[in-house]
């Protein structure tokens, strides 16, 4: 005698499966879409980004029209020292924006042309100043050494925000530098009269004016 116990299968439709099948199809499909398009849009906007600098560059210029130097002379001539090495505590240069986009100076690096040597009245013979963090028409200072690699003193209080000098406009105000009245061991610092420095004016989008002034208080 066999005992015949009957087995059911359990299945699932070739219907149910298909719309399964299209639902997992779909939902992994917005899925990537979803990644990509946030990713077409990073790319999109980084883009955009560059092509807006770019143009920005190239639209960028402007000139140093004049400069003066200031001390503590007599009506604010340079003084002090040794002539013709007299030492100046300040310096003023005024710009015109002869762009076609408003011009905003971003720093101003101060190169010394010429190799002092340290004396009783030339005690700071640093040949590297880098005006950096400029904020209207005043820039803060970051000194270094000789070789350019450490920072001997900083301010850096001018960083609270930046002046738009407008197109086809001078500045009426002079963009302002101050030589810091101490500077650790080195004492105060000066521009020297008589001596050549190299200005370099770097605005805002990347565009640099260098010139070459020797200082005459």
């Amino acid at each position: 005698m066999k005992l015949i116990v009957n087995r059911r299968k359990v299945a699932v439709s070739e219907l149910v499966g298909t719309l399964i099948m299209v639902a997992i199809t779909l939902v992994a499909g917005a899925a990537v879409f979803g990644w990509i398009n946030g990713q077409a849009g990073t790319s999109e906007n980084a883009y955009g980004a560059s092509v807006a600098n770019n143009v920005n560059f190239l639209r960028e210029r402007f000139v140093v029209v004049t400069q003066t130097f200031t001390g503590t002379g007599t009506n604010g001539a340079c003084a002090g020292g040794t002539a013709p090495n007299l030492q100046c505590t300040g310096a003023n240069f005024w710009i015109y924006n002869n762009g076609q986009i408003g011009f905003t100076l971003l720093s101003l690096r101060i190169k010394n042309l010429t190799d002092i040597p340290s004396s009783a009245t030339n005690h700071n013979p640093l040949n590297l100043l880098l005006y950096s963090s400029c904020s209207g028409t005043n820039c803060g200072y970051v000194a270094y050494d000789k070789l350019g690699a450490t920072v001997i003193c900083s301010n850096t209080a001018p960083l609270t925000g930046l002046s738009n000098l407008a197109i086809g406009s001078l500045s009426s105000s002079p963009y302002q530098i101050s030589m810091p009245s101490s500077c650790g061991a080195q004492g105060p610092l000066y521009l020297y009269d008589g001596l050549s420095y190299t200005f370099a004016f770097t605005g805002l989008y990347g565009n640099t004016f260098t010139t070459t002034v020797t200082v005459n208080g």
